[in-house]
């Protein structure tokens, strides 16, 4: 029988030359661009000479329009913005929308720049993970607590509907970044990088906030970029121990210039806890730090309680002046009825307001609570001046009653338990970090907010849930690193 020999290849017609000629359009963009930047100047010129904008405002919207620009089509951009937004507050530009500040157009790009994407590619979308069904609880009572007050005014009163409705949409957002986050960061250093920006604007809120005590007289507190001086203490005492954490575990794994980033903003972080002067933010910075210590070595925790007990010789005058204050407000000497009692006046009167809520609470409606923001209207009522709660907890129950306490409850339980699984499952300096910076920074925040109702800040809330989605997210890398690997991954 013949030998067939090697088959002969049937060679591959030639291309058919095509039938349109073919054009470059590389120019197109050239022109493109041109067109988008004289529109850009045309449009700083109308702002400036046409309307009188300043210029340092002017530049303000032209780096908002970039980093929105940037955010939509690189998600992960919108992140570091997100993080850089929130320490600055009140010192970036308004959008004249309302209802609309700029991390809140931050979070809208950074939520359809997540989402579209996904859509078209037909991609799964939503992850679950620990904290979406709690998160989803509380933010159904809070929404059902606002829906009350609208439907079914109190007779107390109440604020208008659209004010209510603002001020819970930014807390809502606040605490939404965390499905943000556990959907988009893809790998631990995404997640180192993050942790560089959160402590690049831990640095700029600081700096603000020392150039405001710089320019102030010696007995007034500091604001900083939020605003208010309790909401900026309890937002430096909870991100403090946080990047500190991450300084004393896992710095190591930092290249040079990111690791001294991060130790730079822990000291600037930890001087932001003393300028507002608030005792919460002292209190929490304390209990934060306290467990963070312990948690890394007993050695340090002894260093700690040393530093804390002399705290009389290094502490700022301000600072001691403002623990051991005596000075009796007047209103609050007629409140307590005896001015020379020995209880703090400002402690005072948060006991009598604390008092007036639970009865009201207990009387009208313990289950549901009386509605959202309604118990400034309870204080004048009842002592002729609008105070609130000074409490978040109280605050909750009298808002919520005893339904917004367990949501609140499961929702903060269940922080901890991602923190402390995390903690057990960390293999890795990064993940150790986290979870002992997070679960320290919970404490902080929930120390603080017995002396005010820090939590629900869009600030503080967005800055804790992007924390809180990391830890998720670092859990799920560690489960990742512990799971058998087929033998093509141990071959690649």
């Amino acid at each position: 029988m013949a030998d067939p020999g090697t088959p002969r290849q049937t060679p591959a017609p030639p291309p058919l030359p095509s039938q349109v000629p073919q054009y470059s359009y590389a120019w197109l963009l050239y022109v493109v661009a041109a067109v988008v930047a004289l529109g850009m100047a045309y449009a700083i010129f109308q702002l400036h000479y046409a309307y009188g904008q300043a210029p340092h405002r002017i530049i303000k919207i032209l780096v908002g329009v970039t980093i929105f620009t940037v955010a939509f089509f690189r998600p992960h951009v919108a992140l570091h913005a997100w993080l850089l937004a929130l320490p600055l507050g009140e010192y970036l530009p308004a959008t004249g929308i309302p209802g609309i500040n700029a991390p809140n157009l931050i979070f809208i790009i950074l939520l359809v720049s997540w989402i579209v994407p996904r859509i078209f590619a037909r991609q799964q979308i939503f992850v679950r993970a620990r904290l979406t069904v709690p998160i989803a609880l509380f933010i159904g009572v809070l929404f059902m607590s606002l829906l009350k007050v609208v439907v079914f005014p109190p007779s107390t009163g109440s604020y208008p509907a659209m004010v209510l409705v603002k001020n819970l949409w930014n807390s809502v957002l606040g605490i939404a970044v965390y499905f943000v986050v556990v959907n988009t960061v893809e790998n631990r250093e995404q997640m180192k990088n993050l942790l560089v920006t959160f402590g690049v604007g831990l640095t700029v809120g600081a700096l603000i906030a020392l150039d405001q005590y710089g320019g102030l007289a010696s007995h007034q507190r500091v604001s900083g970029a939020l605003g208010d001086v309790n909401d900026l203490g309890a937002y430096f005492a909870m991100c403090a121990t946080m990047i500190i954490g991450i300084v004393l575990v896992s710095s190591r794994i930092f290249p040079m210039m990111k690791r001294l980033t991060i130790w730079v903003s822990s000291a600037f972080a930890a001087i932001g806890v003393f300028l507002p002067n608030s005792r919460g933010a002292l209190v929490g910075f304390a209990c934060g730090l306290g467990l963070l210590t312990l948690s890394v070595s007993k050695r340090v925790f002894v260093l700690f309680l040393i530093v804390l007990a002399l705290s009389p010789i290094w502490a700022p005058d301000f600072v001691k002046d403002r623990v051991a204050e005596t000075r009796v407000d007047t209103v609050e000497a007629e409140l307590m009825g005896d001015p020379t009692d020995k209880l703090d006046p400002s402690a005072g009167v948060r006991l009598k307001i604390w008092g007036i809520v639970f009865r009201e609470t207990m009387r009208s409606s313990p289950i549901w609570g009386m509605g959202y923001s309604t118990i400034p209207f309870l204080t004048y009522k009842e002592i002729g001046r609008s105070f609130s709660s000074h409490n978040l907890y109280v605050a909750i129950f009298g808002e919520a009653g005893l339904i917004g306490i367990v949501a609140l409850a499961w929702l903060l339980v269940s922080c901890v338990k991602s923190g402390i699984e995390l903690l057990r499952a960390a293999s890795r300096r990064l993940d150790r970090g986290i979870a002992l910076g997070f679960l320290s920074a919970t404490a902080a925040l929930l120390a603080a907010n017995v002396f005010g109702e820090r939590f629900l800040n869009m600030s503080i809330a967005g800055t804790y849930f992007f924390l809180a989605g990391l830890v998720d997210r670092c859990v799920r890398f560690a489960a990742t690193d512990k799971a058998p690997r087929t033998a093509e991954e141990m071959t690649s």
